[in-house]
């Protein structure tokens, strides 16, 4: 990107788990690119608008639209950026092909190069290893994405087990980047962990499920053996990876990043057991007083479902939490680390993670 230019930078979901620490990362970067640019946040709501602007000054501009299906806005909003970084909801088609479309025009109009970081998850490359949906790997497969081509597995699971929203949607962006001429980059993540450093969510996804349903029924569960293997990344350095990628983007013109159906990669830095979270669910509950054992129980899929609700929708609900819950997802992040992304929270953080999600899950509950 010209250094004559400066680079106009969109990220939605800012008022997110990941955006929210994303954004934190950006706007403390001493990157010459970053440092005194201007980042376009688009979200819902004149009250959080207000508090980023209140918090942030004119460093960062909100641009409200409605929500995820307003795309006429969100193709807008792209239009007038060089780079997007999408954080959010991974299994919405519409919004993700509609900062493409926005990109696409924004490229016409410039001449230069667009892209766009979006973000997915690894249950994408999950096995089914409880209703032997999808068995065609061992259950130790590594996937490791500077030598596996996911996106060709990807299709492939798409046409033979069946659409799978977030992996349908990841792909989607990707195909319509091809197209269109948008460079994409997708960050597939693991299980994140970590408080935030956001202004609103600061607590993640899956492990707060499984808080949230053992403080409801009275008992840590985990869906069938606890067997499943899944790596594990903590937010901070999460949020680093997408600031190094876009740091190489906007310093570099992307030299060394891979996109398009090459452009996939990790970001897992441990791994863990079902069991193992599980486990330590039940035991910081337990010792919160809020559970009378730490023993955890065992569920069926069928129950699961019933269980482990996300928000106010199960997704698809037994396919979901085998995949998310139940699975195994072991994948080897090679491509951010030749790209200069050094992780440094590993199993103690991972442990201690567990505590502070069930500390922020019991302080919003009061």
């Amino acid at each position: 990107m010209s250094s004559s230019t400066s680079p106009q930078i969109l990220l939605t979901g800012a008022s997110g788990y990941i955006g929210g620490t994303i954004l934190t990362q950006l706007l403390n970067s001493t990157s010459p690119a970053l440092k005194d640019a201007t980042i376009s946040c688009l979200l819902r709501g004149s009250d959080r608008a207000a508090k980023l602007t209140a918090t942030y000054g004119s460093r960062v501009r909100p641009i409200l639209y409605k929500d995820l299906d307003d795309t006429e806005a969100t193709i807008a909003a792209a239009a007038e950026h060089d780079l997007v970084i999408n954080t959010t909801l991974g299994y919405h088609v519409a919004s993700g092909t509609a900062l493409i479309q926005g990109l696409a025009k924004r490229k016409a109009a410039t001449g230069r190069d667009v892209w766009l970081i979006s973000t997915s998850g690894t249950s994408n490359v999950a096995d089914r290893p409880i209703s032997r949906a999808w068995v065609n790997e061992p259950e130790d497969r590594e996937f490791d994405d500077a030598t596996d081509d996911v996106y060709a597995y990807e299709k492939d699971r798409e046409v033979r087990e069946g659409p799978y929203l977030q992996r349908t949607a990841e792909l989607a962006v990707v195909d319509a980047g091809l197209a269109l001429g948008v460079k994409t980059l997708v960050i597939m993540s693991p299980a994140i962990f970590g408080l935030g450093t956001g202004l609103f969510n600061n607590i993640s996804i899956q492990i707060p499920t499984l808080i949230r349903s053992a403080l409801r029924t009275g008992r840590a569960a985990v869906v069938g053996d606890g067997r499943g293997v899944w790596d594990n990344v903590h937010v901070e350095d999460l949020a680093e990876l997408y600031v190094i990628i876009a740091r190489r983007v906007l310093e570099d013109g992307g030299e060394g990043v891979p996109t398009g159906k090459k452009g996939i990669v990790f970001s897992g830095n441990g791994r863990h057991s079902s069991l193992e979270v599980a486990q330590g669910v039940a035991d910081a509950c337990h010792a919160e007083g809020k559970l009378a054992t730490p023993e955890v129980e065992s569920l069926s899929l069928a129950e699961g479902a019933k269980v482990f609700v996300i928000g106010n929708n199960d997704w698809e609900g037994e396919k979901f939490v085998e995949l998310a819950f139940a699975s195994n997802s072991r994948t080897v992040s090679t491509v951010g680390r030749r790209l200069g992304w050094k992780p440094t929270r590993g199993e103690e953080a991972w442990k201690a993670g567990i505590r502070d999600d069930v500390k922020a899950v019991l302080a919003k509950a009061k």
